[in-house]
């Protein structure tokens, strides 16, 4: 591989427990954790990844083509896959989609036999399948004694979890891969083989007793490991032009004085009941300084922290939310998730989550916020079980799961609705730090 070649992550999730007698349900969890990882850890050497989620997905050709198109990246091309693993009646094994069923799943879930016919025919040393399955009572049964149906012709890495009445966020494995690639092993080399790793991820995940483990075959695609101890990669070198210096010297390290002044016009915008100006002028600070500075940067995350807090003030509260959210995840990567810094953005993400007048709204960003959670879960996780019921109740306001719980159910559901019409939420904010202070 060349250092101009781009690699290829493609994250599939589907649901991994049935919401209903005839619907599969994802909840997003585990794309939202996979997301918090830097899309350079799983290809260190490629000029850059592109990245495609398919979340819930319902006609098996759609999420084919994307697989096929991943196949053909010249590059590295790693797949990543978490559902509900269910055998059809001819015995072909099947990732369940939304409407599939037992007796269904045949003709609307995606054969893996199909997966692995996209992928075979690349070289295993740029390809890896991250696996996140969960199974039914018939499934675990055949997959306990022959697993070879997963692994055979293809480097899969990951888990096959056995039946569990519940499977709400994040699952073990993928919240643990969220945290170790993210932070990186001490003590081993800059690119790793997922063997080389698999025990540590494992450690952390708590698996429950009796989960397959799948380890690929070495050699295959190498991972990054982003600890600071670890000695560089050895990389082909690519030809450098040298540039010109450039006219304008960049901030390069934090120094909040350098833009106070900006700090200052942003805030009194705010006290002056100008909340757009204030959101505007923040969004420009964010969008300089992530441009200048990169995501990882300290200075980033506190501009993008006060773009936040200026929408919190404009009434923006779906966009705080993953305004916050960002800040959080950005902070994740160089703090452990009890520090200070990385909790107050939880802390107001979760707020900003609770103050979204539209349903579909929070609950579209309702399973990235049990993931934070997942991982700063408050005194005795009270914050993550707030969050949880939170997610719960909005469920049970979403027409579609009504309607399919029939008559009697939807009634109940026109009566709340009624009784609730003209109320706004009343929940108080966590204040946010003041941008100028």
């Amino acid at each position: 591989m060349t250092p101009a070649t781009r690699g290829h992550l493609l994250l599939i999730e589907n649901a991994r427990q049935r919401a209903s007698r005839r619907h599969l349900r994802g909840n997003g969890a585990n794309l939202g954790a996979m997301t918090e990882i830097p899309s350079a850890c799983f290809a260190s050497r490629a000029a850059g990844i592109d990245v495609v989620q398919i979340d819930d997905a319902v006609n098996p050709h759609a999420v084919l083509s994307r697989i096929k198109a991943a196949g053909r990246n010249p590059g590295p091309v790693v797949v990543y896959v978490s559902g509900l693993l269910m055998y059809d009646r001819t015995g072909a094994l099947h990732l369940g989609l939304r409407d599939s069923t037992s007796r269904s799943v045949r003709y609307d879930g995606l054969p893996w036999e199909w997966l692995v016919n996209a992928l075979r025919s690349r070289p295993r040393r740029e390809t890896l399948v991250i696996a996140d399955f969960a199974t039914d009572t018939h499934s675990w049964a055949r997959l306990r004694t022959d697993v070879s149906v997963l692994t055979n012709s293809l480097p899969v890495w990951g888990v096959v979890n056995p039946p569990i009445k519940a499977a709400d966020g994040t699952s073990p494995f993928t919240r643990a891969l969220s945290v170790v690639l993210p932070r990186g092993i001490p003590r081993v080399p800059a690119e790793v083989h997922p063997g080389d790793i698999h025990r540590a991820v494992v450690e952390r995940a708590g698996l429950a007793v009796g989960t397959i483990e799948l380890v690929p075959d070495s050699p295959g695609l190498l991972l990054r490991n982003v600890h600071p101890g670890a000695p560089p990669a050895d990389v082909d070198r690519a030809p450098v032009t040298v540039a010109e210096a450039p006219v304008e010297l960049l901030l390069a390290t934090s120094d909040p004085t350098a833009y106070q002044g900006e700090l200052a016009r942003i805030r009194s915008a705010g006290e002056h009941g100008d909340h757009t100006a204030a959101v505007l002028l923040a969004q420009e600070l964010d969008t300089r300084l992530l441009t200048a500075l990169g995501v990882d940067h300290p200075d980033s995350w506190a501009a993008r922290e006060v773009y936040a807090w200026a929408s919190v003030a404009a009434g923006r509260y779906l966009q705080a939310c993953e305004l916050y959210r960002d800040v959080a995840r950005r902070r994740m990567r160089a703090f452990a998730h009890t520090h200070a810094s990385v909790v107050e953005p939880v802390d107001c993400a979760h707020a900003a989550w609770l103050r979204i007048p539209s349903g579909d709204d929070a609950r579209r960003v309702g399973p990235s916020i049990i993931a934070l959670r997942e991982l700063v879960p408050g005194r005795a996780h009270s914050a993550l079980k707030a969050a949880r019921r939170h997610l719960d109740h909005l469920q049970e306001d979403d027409p579609e799961v009504q309607m399919r719980r029939g008559p009697e159910a939807w009634s109940a559901y026109l009566g709340r609705q009624s009784r609730q019409s003209g109320q706004r939420p009343t929940t108080s904010l966590v204040k946010a730090s003041d941008p100028a202070a």
